[in-house]
């Protein structure tokens, strides 16, 4: 008859049982570690946007010491900003007549917030693009001076993803001499008739999905908290 020793069974038992709570605790750490840097990343995309505004509004402040004239368009203050932000900011201008590359620039497609479609041309079509502390402003050049002039930031540079509306993309309109977020009164989708472009459930093909969503970055801290990257 064979005798098996219990202390040497409790000792594998117990070894066993310290083997699985290791198991656990590294999946715990692991699982924590995936979550915390999640949320660390998504505060970042909110101090990037505060640090967006905040640029853009600077590079007005020289726009407004400009002589303007009476009659002068939203095509005049697109060359006044457009020169306000390469002559006094620290920035770089995207295009094939320079020398260096710079991977803030635009390399890749921008998609809606659900990234289901391009994003229309009435939000970007022609202007500058030109990066700022790695944060690219895509300045859209209107045609007439009563073309609303419109100005799309991607918070960490084109070649980063996900370049989608609502996420590291926002759009901005100049209104009374001042860059508000789109979807404030007065912009062209202002959210109190156009919510439903900022919806991030949304499974909708519009062109324009995410396009006001910058008024509720702009204003919620726990914005980029309740998106789902």
């Amino acid at each position: 008859m064979m005798f098996i020793n219990k202390r040497i069974l409790l000792d594998g038992m117990s070894v066993y049982r310290f083997l699985i709570n290791i198991g656990v605790f590294i999946l715990f750490v692991a699982v924590m570690t995936v979550i915390v840097h999640k949320h660390v990343a998504k505060r970042s995309y909110s101090l990037r946007l505060k640090k967006s505004v905040f640029i853009l509004n600077e590079a007005m402040r020289y726009v407004t010491t400009q002589p303007f004239e009476e009659d002068d368009g939203n095509d005049i203050y697109y060359w006044y900003l457009s020169e306000a932000i390469k002559r006094n900011l620290k920035s770089f201008e995207c295009g094939e007549k320079n020398k260096h590359k710079n991977k803030a620039c635009p390399t890749k497609e921008y998609y809606t917030m659900n990234g289901k479609a391009k994003i229309s041309d009435l939000v970007y079509k022609n202007g500058i693009d030109i990066v700022v502390d790695d944060k690219l402003f895509r300045v859209n050049k209107p045609i007439m001076k009563d073309d609303p002039l419109i100005v799309l930031i991607d918070i960490n540079g084109g070649n980063d993803k996900p370049n989608k509306l609502g996420y590291d993309v926002f759009v901005f309109q100049l209104i009374d001499k001042n860059f508000v977020a789109l979807g404030e009164p007065g912009t062209l989708y202002p959210v109190t008739n156009y919510k439903f472009y900022c919806n991030p459930e949304s499974i909708s093909k519009d062109e324009l999905l995410g396009v006001n969503c910058a008024y509720y970055a702009a204003k919620d801290d726990k914005y980029f908290l309740n998106l789902k990257f």
